[in-house]
């Protein structure tokens, strides 16, 4: 069996198990009096209360908690030509997903270039590039000094349909001090650590924002692009409907995903 297989296999049954086994209790608590099997009623109907309260805490209570994490995680990523603060830009979005590891579009490194991100009071967190991924558009940087808030990922791509919320500051824009967020649908993709999402097209200065899978409140990538969906290939204006282009950060080689691995290797 191909581990691609396997992988969605146990993803479907994931996704079905507790709806599933809410169902069966339920059922069982339903039954057991005409059964007379009053020895199963508790039993059961207390099984339905703890997924019922499970399943309800999971989408009331840890996967918004988990998407304001993310929202917070995000950073305006500004470069410069050197050390000066006066000589830097606002560029993409970072993204924090482990303390002092961030992730954002690999498009804004260049030679001799400078990074830090701006945090809400002005102050800055200077990064150094460690890692680019040689076919897609990621980069990872570390900092010496932590935001307290981090991203909690999702090292598996999102099933198609499923939704997306992408969250991130409008950098270079006229806007810059708003964090813009937008919902999109996921689709499946045929290359191997890319996201392909349907839904309006972010506004500019959006790339390096958090790919949030809804259900889960956990981030998935980071946006890199947006495409066109007709043949003319023109690209969409913002809002209108395209395809929206992001990478996974499971796309990420391992040693890069958290503090320790990441400040142990050396840069590549």
């Amino acid at each position: 069996m191909r581990l691609s297989t396997a992988r969605q296999r146990a993803s479907d049954f994931k996704a079905g198990g507790g709806p599933l086994t809410l169902v069966a209790a339920g059922v069982i608590a339903g039954l057991a009096p005409l059964l007379r099997l009053d020895t199963w009623v508790s039993p059961a109907a207390a099984v339905v209360a703890v997924l019922s309260g499970i399943n309800v805490i999971r989408s009331e209570v840890l996967a918004p908690a988990r998407s304001r994490a993310v929202a917070r995680a995000v950073r305006p990523l500004h470069v410069g030509a050197d050390e000066e603060g006066s000589t830097y830009r606002p560029a993409a979005n970072a993204l924090q997903i482990a303390a002092g590891v961030w992730v954002a579009p690999a498009h804004v490194l260049y030679e001799g270039g400078h990074y830090q991100v701006v945090l809400p009071d002005g102050a800055a967190v200077v990064l150094r590039p460690l890692h680019r991924h040689g076919d897609h558009d990621i980069a990872v940087f570390g900092s010496g000094v932590d935001w307290p808030w981090t991203a909690r990922p999702q090292w598996g791509p999102p099933e198609p349909g499923e939704r997306i919320t992408m969250v991130g500051w409008l950098v270079g824009s006229s806007v810059a001090t708003v964090r813009a967020a937008t919902d999109l649908t996921a689709q499946e993709s045929q290359t191997a650590g890319m996201i392909t999402m349907i839904g309006p097209a972010p506004p500019a200065g959006s790339s390096g924002s958090a790919l949030i899978a809804a259900h889960s409140g956990r981030v998935i990538g980071i946006l890199t692009g947006v495409g066109a969906l007709d043949r003319r290939q023109n690209a969409p204006a913002a809002g209108d409907t395209g395809m929206v282009i992001g990478v996974l950060l499971a796309a990420l080689p391992v040693r890069f995903r958290s503090r320790a691995a990441a400040l142990e290797s050396p840069p590549s």
